[in-house]
């Protein structure tokens, strides 16, 4: 796969090959573009002595609540949060949106849980705002500021919190990710919790013969 270029992501957003809403051409750098912090983010639900978290069992809704943030979030040492991008991203089949730290971010303690891609395919017919996983390594506290939009239309930018590159694929795959029955992150408007519970749990697959199980150590 290849990273594209400034020129090149433009021609792609052009073409509607890839998707960047809204998308301003000063946070374009030589192959790569700035997103922001959205408004909304989920903090960790207070549980009961003992509890152990189950991916394979809780929900979104199980672990967290939901908060607007309406001036500024200040996180604190060792805090967790899912917090929403700003931005709406998709990409078509022959591309993937790859995720990075913004290091301007990460010089002061943030780092993110999971920093991973957009599929192919995914957010294309239904742009998503990504759930960012913000873990707060600093001694003191940082402040967090949303991206509004003002009554006149403006953006207000908050904190830039994740930079993206395209990189186009050698060959499309058989089905996007919007049309995948596992895509489950598919449409994501805000942050969301897990969704692992139920995904693949119903699957019941015979071990290949040809699998390293079968042979001896």
């Amino acid at each position: 796969m290849a990273i594209l270029s400034d020129n090149q992501i433009r021609e792609k957003l052009k073409a509607g090959e890839i998707i960047i809403d809204p998308f301003f051409d000063p946070f374009l750098g030589p192959n790569l573009y700035y997103c922001h912090l959205g408004d909304t983010l989920l903090k960790v639900k207070r549980q009961p002595e003992g509890f152990i978290c189950d991916p394979l069992v809780h929900k979104s809704e199980d672990l967290y609540e939901e908060i607007k943030i309406e001036n500024e979030y200040i996180l604190q040492p060792n805090e967790f949060v899912l917090a929403t991008a700003f931005e709406f991203l998709g990409t078509d089949g022959d591309h993937i949106i790859r995720l990075l730290n913004s290091s301007s971010f990460a010089r002061v303690g943030i780092s993110q849980a999971a920093l991973g891609m957009i599929n192919a395919g995914c957010g294309i017919k239904s742009p998503v705002r990504l759930t960012l996983e913000l873990i707060n390594n600093f001694p003191y506290p940082v402040k967090l500021k949303p991206t509004k939009i003002t009554s006149d239309g403006e953006v207000d930018f908050g904190t830039e919190v994740l930079k993206i590159v395209v990189e186009e694929m050698k060959n499309k795959p058989s089905i996007i990710y919007d049309d995948w029955k596992h895509g489950v992150y598919s449409g994501d408007k805000k942050a969301v919790g897990p969704k692992m519970a139920g995904r693949f749990t119903d699957q019941k697959l015979a071990l290949p013969k040809t699998s390293r199980y079968f042979k001896k150590p």
